[in-house]
Order: structure tokens, then sequence, then C-alpha cells
């Protein structure tokens, strides 16, 4: 066992570590906001030139990536059908088996029909020694001749099925040969994005190192930012009801059959604040878009509300930026690969039904459908 001392000691180096342990993480911490504020200010503060160029190489690199998360779900999408395809031939494999047994089988009545002969029939029954006997012999004739009819029958329908199988198969084949083909050309224009972003980078010479490092910082940026929005579509779709929207501050007047409710701007952003899960928000309303800015993150997103359904919108993002930089669809799609921006209005419609949505200058307009049984 350790003495007094020593354990004294042990304790006393024990918690040294931990203290140098903190006191290192600690600056580790600082050093990286440090670099991400210094990161962020230089993205701001580039000259047009420099932003010019970036902005060229930041386009290719989304390009780019695109490219390859189309190679990738290209690549899925095939094994998808080679595994349809084998599942289809083992399917008619199966069906040209069962066919084949069925046709043996008929051959085998066919030729027993034929060794008894035409008069077989006749003198089967001529043979009866009583009424009773007569019909169970006629039963078993017509049973012998129904069973025929069934068989045949059952061995049309397995050749349609087999035939319908076939042509899918053939379909799903061709399909397979376009997407092997699509897969081909995405590949090659992905080498093509490669080789003319390497041939640019190339023409900086002495500035090529600082580009390319300013790019993989914006590309490790965009990454971060794909979580932090993934987050905040989870969180979004709770704002209205658990942002306790006043009834006062929505405008509601008729229309027709139904009723035109509106909420303005400020209204909209201080129920988004209000959710301290969610990053700062501001969204600005304007008759031909919605625009959503992260202030903090110097990102904005443009798009729309749609009705996805009933009692559900939707804000589908169509282009955006990032510290002033072009973000690129196949970038945008990255953002909101697990789910979009969407708004349940259920705690403000109840069960009635929303029929349209409008952007105006400063608020939108919500027209909702009464249902009164």
């Amino acid at each position: 066992m350790l003495r007094t001392r020593d354990r004294r000691k042990f304790i006393i180096l024990a918690l040294l570590i931990l203290c140098n342990t903190i006191f290192i993480s600690s600056e580790m911490v600082a050093e990286e906001e440090d670099s991400l504020e210094k990161i962020q200010e230089e993205l701001l503060n580039i000259s047009s030139e420099e932003r010019e160029i970036l902005d060229s190489l930041f386009i290719q690199a989304q390009e780019i990536e695109e490219l390859e998360m189309e190679k990738e779900r290209i690549t899925l999408d095939i094994g998808k059908m080679k595994k349809e395809i084998g599942d289809l031939d083992r399917k008619i494999e199966k069906e040209t088996k069962s066919y084949e047994d069925k046709l043996d089988l008929l051959k085998q009545v066919l030729r027993s029909y034929q060794r008894m002969g035409p008069g077989s029939y006749i003198e089967i029954i001529l043979d009866a020694e009583n009424i009773a006997n007569l019909l169970r012999r006629i039963n078993t004739l017509r049973d012998l001749t129904k069973n025929t009819g069934e068989l045949l029958d059952s061995i049309d329908e397995i050749k349609k099925r087999l035939i319908k199988e076939k042509v899918s198969l053939d379909q799903k084949l061709n399909l397979l040969e376009e997407t092997e083909d699509q897969l081909a050309k995405t590949i090659e224009e992905g080498q093509q994005k490669v080789k003319e972003m390497e041939e640019y980078l190339a023409s900086l010479e002495g500035d090529r190192e600082y580009y390319q490092e300013q790019l993989d910082r914006l590309m490790k940026m965009i990454d971060e930012l794909t979580l932090l929005i993934k987050d905040a579509t989870k969180e979004f779709t709770h704002i209205i009801k658990e942002g306790d929207l006043p009834e006062e501050e929505v405008k509601l007047k008729l229309a027709g059959k139904n009723v035109k409710g509106s909420i303005r701007e400020g209204i909209f952003n201080q129920i988004i604040k209000a959710n301290s899960n969610l990053p700062e928000i501001i969204v600005h309303f304007y008759p031909d878009r919605v625009e959503m800015e992260f202030p903090e993150k110097e990102l904005l997103l443009i798009g729309s509300f749609v009705v996805l359904d009933k009692q559900i919108l939707q804000f589908k993002v169509e282009e955006g930026t990032y510290y002033g930089f072009v973000l690129k669809k196949g970038t945008i799609d990255k953002f909101f690969e697990e789910g979009d921006f969407i708004l349940d209005i259920q705690p403000l419609i109840g069960r009635n039904v929303l029929k349209a949505v409008e952007i105006m200058d400063g608020y939108i307009e919500l027209t909702v459908e009464i249902k009164l049984f």
C-alpha cells in the first residue's frame, strides 16, 4: 500500500497533470476560435481580385463535389438494379421450371388418352352395371377432361407471367446499361473538372499555395455549416408551437369560402428567436422571394415557401451565398439531405386546410380552407 506521504505526492502530481491538461485544452480551444475568427476576417477582407479567383475555384470545387455525390448515387442505383435483375433471373428460372413441369404432365395425360383411344369413353360408359355405376363413370370422365382443362389454363397463366417477367428483365437491363453509361459520363466530367482546377491553380504560379489553402478552409467550413443546418432543420418545425404566437398578431380576413391570415416579418423573426436551440436566423419577406440570413455565419439562403401538405409549409431553397461566395445546387442539396426547413402550422390553423401561401413585402399571407365538419 502507498504511504500517506507518497499518496499525497501522487494526488498532487495527478492534480498538476489535470490542470496542465485543462490549460492546454483551453489554449487549443482559444487557438481554434482565434484561427476561425482570423479565417472569417480574411474571407471578408480579401481584395476583389482575390475574391474573383477564389469564387471561381470555389464553384469548381463544389461542381467536383456534386459530381462525386452523383457518382455515389448512380453507383448505389446500379447496385440496386443488379440485385433486382438477380431476383428476376431467379424468378424466371423458377417459372420456367414450373412451365416445363406442367408441360411434361400434360404430355403424360395426353399419351394416356391416346392409348385409351376414341372408343374407350363409350366402352367405359356401356360397361356400366347399373345407373349408379354409370353416373360414377361419367363423373370420372368429366373430372379427367376438367383436370386437363385446368392444366392447360395453368400452363397458359405461367406462360403469361413468364413473358411479363422477361419484358421487365429486358427493361431493367436496358436501364442498367443507360445508368452505367451515365456513370461513365459523370466520372469523365469529374476527371475533366479536376484537371481544369489543377490547370487553373497551376496558372496562379506563386499564389497557388495561398489559394489552395483558402479553398481548403472554405470547403471545410462548408462541411461544418452543413452540420449546423441539419441540426437547425430538425428544430425549425417546432417554432410555431413553441414560439407561442399571439392570436392578435395573425391578421385575418374573409376571401370567399376561405380565410386569409397574414404574419408580419418581425413577428416571424420573434418566433424564431424564442427558440434557444436555433442559431441566429433572420428571415426577410419580399414579393418574389424569402431570404433566410444566418448573420453569425455570413450565410444567406434564398427561396420561397411552398405548401407541402395540408398543414405544412416548406422553405424551398433555390440559391445562396456564403461570405459572398456563390453556393451551387449540389452544396445546397447537401445541406438538406436529412430534411428541409419545414414549418408545421397546425397549432395556428387547427383542423383546417392550408390551400396556398403568398409572399408579400414584409409579410406572408396564408389561404386557409375552413373545415366545419
